[in-house]
């Protein structure tokens, strides 16, 4: 029997290995050749599987974890992260605390709930990273509480060298990606992506996408509603010098985009995935005819039904 269709021990080995498609409708309408990387398809349902079973994995490592001693792990995560911890939390034997910006999704809120993991809301009106500052203030009034922090943890981007980058690369092998776009939330998968495939391919160029509300390079960072992008600081696992550019999109954008790819591609997108497909069709004028473009979908839209009523 094959290695994809041999019996899984749990959950957990099944992170990773997504598929990539080419989308059709999309590359013809700009003159391109684009794909995706289907990370939705992870189970958890979003990329940020990865991570948290990669950092889980390296603080167990380190001894900072021990596997089935119910240690509580304390995270901010915007909903996606905290899934993957939930899930892998649940086979591992930890418990899960989660902060999360009151604003944010209240299907991913009952989502996680249903794994288990206990949720508690920020104040998102006091800015972007308003979780991040409240689960700080929770990890120093609970010492016992490991706090594995995406945002600085080396094993976020590492993880995504180790896998993500090298999948792309197998993936490509007859033909080099020329641009990759990617979001920008912790900075994690698009410093290590984008670390690795210009390694293998130096011509690459990467473009990170943020809210029009908000600059990066300029620390200007401001209320929005494009989940999973610009968390309202500069992350400690950012890699600028990975990036050639930025591009600004607007949620009336990411929405009206949202229902192209799902109407014409059949593939369900989330919001932070759909600014990736807004990116690429606003960068089309300065790629070459043909170019070979990937990107991620990071999730469905079955977490944001609400932003469509």
């Amino acid at each position: 029997m094959t290695t994809a269709y041999a019996i899984k021990d749990t959950i957990l080995d099944v992170i990773g290995a997504t598929p990539v498609v080419r989308l059709p409708w999309l590359s013809a309408q700009l003159g391109l050749s684009i794909h995706a990387k289907l990370e939705s398809l992870n189970p958890g349902g979003s990329h940020k599987a990865r991570i948290a079973l990669g950092m889980i994995l390296e603080a167990e490592r380190r001894g900072i974890l021990v596997r089935g001693s119910q240690q509580t792990i304390l995270e901010p995560s915007g909903g996606n992260t905290g899934m993957g911890l939930a899930m892998a939390a649940n086979v591992l034997g930890y418990k899960v605390l989660l902060v999360i910006p009151d604003n944010y999704s209240p299907e991913k809120q009952k989502l996680l709930r249903l794994f288990g993991a206990q949720v508690v809301l920020s104040n998102s009106r006091r800015g972007n990273n308003s979780h991040g500052e409240m689960a700080m203030e929770m990890a120093l009034e609970n010492p016992s509480y490991v706090m594995l922090n995406q945002q600085r943890n080396p094993a976020n981007p590492q993880t995504h060298r180790l896998t993500t980058a090298l999948e792309i690369i197998e993936s490509f092998a007859e033909r080099p990606v020329e641009c990759f776009v990617g979001g920008i939330g912790t900075g994690g998968h698009i410093t290590g992506i984008g670390e690795t495939l210009r390694a293998q391919w130096p011509q690459l160029r990467v473009f990170g996408v943020e809210p029009q509300e908000c600059d990066l390079f300029k620390n200007q960072h401001a209320p929005h509603r494009i989940q999973g992008l610009s968390i309202g600081l500069i992350p400690a696992n950012l890699n600028p010098d990975v990036l050639h550019g930025m591009v600004k999109v607007s949620l009336d954008e990411c929405l009206a985009m949202a229902r192209q790819i799902m109407a014409h591609e059949g593939i369900s997108v989330g919001i932070s995935s759909a600014a990736n497909f807004v990116a690429i069709s606003k960068l089309a004028g300065e790629l070459p005819r043909d170019a070979c473009v990937l990107t991620m979908v990071y999730d469905g839209v079955e977490s944001y039904l609400s932003y469509f009523d």
